[in-house]
């Protein structure tokens, strides 16, 4: 057999290198195929912005619009919505009610989306990172923003479905979304129900004699390991009734929530 010529050796050692390189070239492809992949999470429901094994969590507001609000009011309100809406973290839902007086017109939330994230946390090299913040700005947190308006010039309510309103927000928002992590309820109102149901601008109602009522047992809800912040607005000498307030947390209580507080909203 012929000995291989110094031009077909080199050419074999070419070759191998060559293969060599190449298996090399490949294998770095596949690896960053696979970090890139790696860096990338789940994506986004295109409706609803939430992540899409489901929201993380979840923030539930009730604006109470049955009386309109003064400046000082307002201007509280405001701030109250834009650190709600700004401290929301990523994933979790945020739903937005209006309470007015014909409750059955409003038991679609007015705003509700999961916050998408800004993209602060996200890499140029597997997002595009401008666009995220375009979509969270434009889709989130402008619309959650104009919420508030009308809020002064609303006119008073011939009603107040407070109970009513309470228990389909408990069925269209909370009950009604896979939420894996907590759940808070933030209510901004004077708290003065006035309804069939019950009315407490006249004698005040303790809450075990609505309880034994038949109302009572139609508009029970249940918010189980829900935080409920109720905030409420000086509409009415009657809102800072103790008798009032005692209704509510024994009314939250019953309800079996995890955590009760209440504050008063400027004005």
């Amino acid at each position: 057999m012929a000995r291989q010529t110094k031009l077909q050796k080199r050419r074999a050692r070419n070759n191998i290198l060559f293969s060599l390189l190449f298996f090399a070239l490949v294998m770095m492809t596949v690896a960053a195929a696979v970090w890139w992949n790696s860096q990338r999470k789940p994506g986004l429901d295109p409706v609803t912005y939430c992540p899409l094994e489901g929201p993380q969590g979840q923030r539930v507001v009730l604006i109470d619009r049955t009386d309109p609000f003064n400046l000082a009011q307002k201007t509280s309100l405001d701030i109250f919505i834009k650190q709600l809406v700004e401290s929301t973290p990523a994933g979790q839902l945020l739903s937005v009610y209006v309470l007015g007086d014909d409750f059955q017109a409003n038991t679609k939330p007015l705003f509700e989306l999961c916050n998408p994230g800004d993209g602060h946390e996200k890499s140029q090299l597997t997002d595009n990172v401008k666009a995220l913040k375009q979509q969270y700005l434009k889709h989130f947190i402008e619309p959650m923003l104009s919420v508030t308006e009308g809020m002064m010039s609303a006119a008073s309510a011939k009603e107040s479905p407070i109970l009513e309103m309470l228990q389909l927000v408990n069925l269209n928002s909370i009950q009604k979304h896979n939420i894996k992590g907590d759940i808070t309820l933030y209510i901004l109102s004077d708290m003065l129900q006035n309804s069939k149901a019950l009315n407490m601008y006249g004698k005040p109602v303790s809450f075990e004699t609505y309880e034994s009522s038949y109302a009572a047992t139609k508009l029970f809800v249940n918010f189980s390991n829900i935080k409920v912040e109720v905030h409420l607005v000086n509409s009415s000498p009657r809102s800072l009734n103790p008798v009032v307030l005692d209704f509510w947390k024994a009314y939250f209580d019953k309800a079996g929530v995890k955590d009760i507080t209440f504050h008063a909203l400027a004005g």
